[in-house]
């Protein structure tokens, strides 16, 4: 009986998963945080296209390729200016550390450009250890010009 009972017990142990959870920590904020500024930064001073794209996960251009991307910047930049300043206004993120490890991050960034205001979402996942941008999401109000 008790051979029994260290079989269903080894059996419930070995199909387990074993996950920690964190959510909205600051730390994971601010992980994420960096890869907008470097963006930002790309945007605003950088002119090296391949250093943006690498801030991006494949499964990014699975959906945008990188010529609508650059049409995206472009067009953004010439109907509502250059960015002047961004803050980062919301922010959830999600870390699960175990057997069903995975790393979820959405920021929301207030920018105010040359001639008008945006309000840029960013979805971000963990892979391979790096953090890379999954969603990028730019809306105007055009009420508030």
């Amino acid at each position: 009986m008790k051979k029994i009972y260290l079989l269903i017990i080894s059996f419930l142990l070995i199909s387990c998963s074993f996950n920690q959870t964190f959510s909205n920590r600051e730390s994971d904020k601010n992980d994420a945080d960096q890869i907008a500024k470097k963006f930002y930064w790309q945007l605003k001073y950088g002119g090296n296209q391949d250093k943006m794209y690498e801030l991006f996960s494949d499964k990014f251009f699975e959906v945008t390729n990188r010529d609508k991307l650059n049409e995206l910047n472009t067009v953004s930049q010439n109907k509502i200016g250059k960015i002047q300043e961004y803050n980062l206004v919301k922010w959830e993120t999600l870390v699960v550390k175990g057997s069903n490890a995975r790393s979820e991050y959405v920021l929301t960034y207030d920018v105010k450009r040359d001639m008008g205001k945006t309000e840029e979402t960013f979805s971000m996942q963990k892979e391979n250890g790096d953090i890379k941008i999954v969603g990028y999401r730019i809306n105007q109000d055009l009420l508030d010009q």
